[in-house]
């Protein structure tokens, strides 16, 4: 009967689950990457629309998919949105900015996970939350090194009079140093989420011990 009963106990406790492995990971990780790819583009002209709407502008046309030309601006685009009523230079630039402030608002979300102990334990949670962050991070990071006059961050710096090497350098540096933060934040998510060396071993003693005392 006492094996039985910690037969049991082993199995129910979580350290039983057998933990997957990083090569796993990164196979799972990368099937996640269409799924969080479709994510993102909803989030970021979502995000355009609902500005939009916030500043008192009418959203004309919100496409996500697939990817392909812009018939409007005749460029490559992952998803467009096209509105009209930004009367002002401030919504405009709030209008382009706006998928940048998402991905600093969620992105903190995230850092506020990944450096505390509301860290899930299970590993593909873990691996869930670290790919949408990069996702998160990739959507920020690109307008660092994507320097096309139709880039978001491009048309704000544009409307805020941000135009010439002299003052876009410096605002360009800034943009890229807290790329450079918001990058070390997902790779903390990726450094716990392939630790090897924090298992659930010790939670598994005080589970199973008192187990094995106990007398029918």
């Amino acid at each position: 009967m006492k094996r039985l009963v910690a037969l049991a106990a082993l199995l129910a406790s979580p350290a039983a689950r057998a933990d997957p492995s990083n090569t796993t990971l990164v196979l799972v990780g990368a099937g996640l990457a269409l799924p969080d790819y479709a994510i993102g583009v909803s989030v970021h002209e979502g995000s355009h629309a609902i500005m939009a709407k916030i500043v008192g502008a009418t959203v004309d046309e919100v496409h996500l998919f697939p990817p392909g030309i812009d018939p409007h601006a005749h460029v490559f685009r992952f998803g467009w949105t096209y509105v009209h009523g930004l009367d002002t230079s401030a919504d405009k630039t709030l209008f382009y900015l706006a998928p940048k402030f998402t991905d600093l608002i969620l992105l903190g979300g995230f850092a506020a996970l990944v450096y505390t102990g509301a860290w899930p334990h299970d590993r593909y949670g873990q691996l869930a939350l670290t790919v949408a962050g990069t996702g998160l991070w990739v959507d920020f990071a690109k307008d660092v090194v994507l320097l096309s006059p139709y880039n978001d961050v491009s048309q704000a710096f544009r409307e805020l009079g941000i135009v010439g090497w002299k003052r876009a350098l410096p605002a360009r540096l800034l943009y890229a140093a807290i790329d450079v933060g918001l990058a070390f934040v997902v790779a903390r998510g990726y450094e716990r989420t392939f630790d090897r060396t924090s298992t659930t071993s010790a939670t598994a003693t005080p589970i199973v011990a008192p187990v094995f005392s106990v007398s029918f």
